[in-house]
């Protein structure tokens, strides 16, 4: 007797999809994946994935924002939370920090810089949308301590993408980094809050 395929809620098949796609992906490339591989790997008919999604490239784009679009930085509340600078320090670098633990954030992050040349529209709609946009929640965040005083008009109001690059780093050697190679988040994470401090 054939067995009817599950019905599942929009929300949980589509992440079903993207977890497939992220498999695809990162097996065959962004040219070598196919939509009826990537229905294939997710159980359902490359019909059923066409109801999801239009084309490979949306899929990508909704990997990437799955993945790659963390939640914006509450500049204000950071600030206004913080009696020191180590305290705004810590609360940045939490923020900064919370999906780096993430292997699949790690793994789209490695396709996206594999693929940028090929999908260089995305590759470029994903550092307006999301890069450049939490350099200007830095920027906000900094304008914000200063005129609380907590912090002067250092080396960072100058360059703001200096607070970020620590993170930029974590990830890189994360890309490179080979499954059984330890990963010391945490030392990272208090190395960069001295490095805020020095900065602001």
């Amino acid at each position: 007797m054939r067995t009817q395929r599950q019905r599942l809620p929009p929300t949980v098949r589509t992440g079903q999809i993207l977890d497939a796609a992220l498999q695809e992906f990162s097996a065959a490339g962004y040219e070598g994946a196919r939509m009826e591989d990537i229905a294939l790997r997710a159980g359902l008919s490359k019909g059923g994935l066409y109801a999801h999604f239009s084309s490979k490239e949306q899929v990508f784009r909704a990997l990437l924002e799955r993945h790659l679009t963390p939640a914006r930085l509450d500049a204000r509340a950071i600030v206004e939370a913080s009696a020191s600078v180590r305290q705004l320090a810590e609360r940045l670098v939490d923020h900064l920090y919370a999906s780096l633990a993430n292997p699949a954030m790690i793994a789209t992050m490695r396709l996206l810089l594999a693929e940028s040349a090929r999908v260089p529209h995305l590759a470029r709609r994903w550092r307006q949308e999301t890069a450049d946009a939490h350099l200007a929640d830095i920027v906000s965040l900094l304008a914000l301590a200063r005129e609380r005083g907590l912090c002067e008009g250092g080396v960072a109001a100058r360059h703001p993408e200096l607070l970020l690059s620590p993170v930029v780093h974590a990830i890189v050697m994360a890309i490179l980094a080979s499954a059984d190679e330890p990963f010391d988040l945490a030392a990272r994470r208090d190395a960069h809050v001295a490095l805020i401090c020095g900065l602001l």
